[in-house]
């Protein structure tokens, strides 16, 4: 009896294994250092301008997570480059993968996306905080092989509406 329950245990825990590591492997294709070309549009958090950015992504913490860097390059038409840093995984007990975010206007977010990859496209959606504001967000990756990633973030208004704040084309260096 004894045996059949460790065994039965062994599964299981084998089985969640092989779940989450099959689950991560979506996270796969962020990893690496990219070059970023896009705009921000113009919002309630500034003026429209070009940007530039790096962006890296890592497995850290034992290879749990996923360390997102997306930091911009400061120019004269983006004299505040935003800085943020990501934390992705898989949630077993969710069976979805979270996201939080913090970044350098004090700001920070949790996402989640219950599906990962669909097709082409990954969406986080979830809530972001700056000072007094609260909002729902969005981050939409889309992919094009394995070397471009496009994003673009959107916020939705007070009627419903997603109003896309920014838009970059990555390529994997």
């Amino acid at each position: 009896m004894k045996t059949r329950i460790i065994v039965s245990i062994l599964l299981v825990l084998a089985i969640a294994s092989v779940a989450q590591a099959a689950s991560q492997k979506d996270l796969q294709a962020f990893i690496g250092t990219w070059s970023c070309t896009g705009i921000a549009f113009a919002s309630e958090m500034g003026p429209e301008h070009p940007t530039s950015a790096t962006v890296t992504g890592r497995w850290t913490l034992g290879g749990k997570w996923l360390l997102m860097r997306y930091t911009e390059v400061k120019t004269s038409k983006n004299p505040k480059p935003f800085d943020v840093a990501g934390y992705w995984m898989y949630d077993d007990a969710q069976n979805k993968f979270i996201a939080v975010s913090a970044d350098n206007m004090g700001g920070y977010a949790t996402t989640e996306s219950d599906s990962g990859w669909s097709g082409d496209e990954f969406v986080f959606t979830g809530s972001g905080h700056m000072g007094t504001m609260v909002m729902n967000g969005r981050d939409v990756f889309t992919r094009s092989g394995k070397s471009t990633i496009k994003h673009r973030f959107e916020m939705q208004d007070p009627s419903g509406n997603w109003k896309k704040l920014d838009e970059e084309t990555c390529k994997k260096q």
